[in-house]
């Protein structure tokens, strides 16, 4: 073997794995402490808001479940607002759940209208 030196080469494969696995684990752990720092943020325990109740709408359990809403503001219709009211007590369930605001949603350019359409065409 002229010219190479075993020792010379087992020595630069192995710093090289050593290297290469020492910044992949320290990725992760940079990662993991990342996710942990992101994850507490967005679960943050809110301000206790329901002792006080800015709007003095009741919570319903009425004969539709536990959704409610106090009225038909921002030009949608009443019978929308069943729709909205029964698609919420389907997901949630029966309960308090109120809803406080509904908003129509602004106009969509023709390309995003289309691409709304093709991610939601059933199956």
């Amino acid at each position: 073997m002229d010219g190479i030196d075993m020792m010379q080469a087992w020595t630069v494969l192995i710093t090289g794995f050593v290297v290469v696995f020492a910044v992949l684990i320290l990725l992760i752990v940079i990662i993991k402490i990342y996710s942990t720092i992101v994850y507490n943020i967005q679960n943050k325990p809110k301000k206790d808001k329901s002792k006080k109740d800015d709007d003095d709408t009741p919570k319903g359990t009425g004969a539709g479940g536990g959704a409610t809403c106090a009225s038909a503001s921002g030009g949608v219709s009443p019978d929308v607002l069943a729709c909205i009211a029964a698609a919420v007590e389907f997901m949630y369930g029966t309960g308090n759940v109120r809803i406080k605001n509904i908003k129509k949603a602004p106009a969509r350019r023709a390309w995003a209208n289309a691409g709304v359409v093709t991610n939601t065409r059933p199956f």
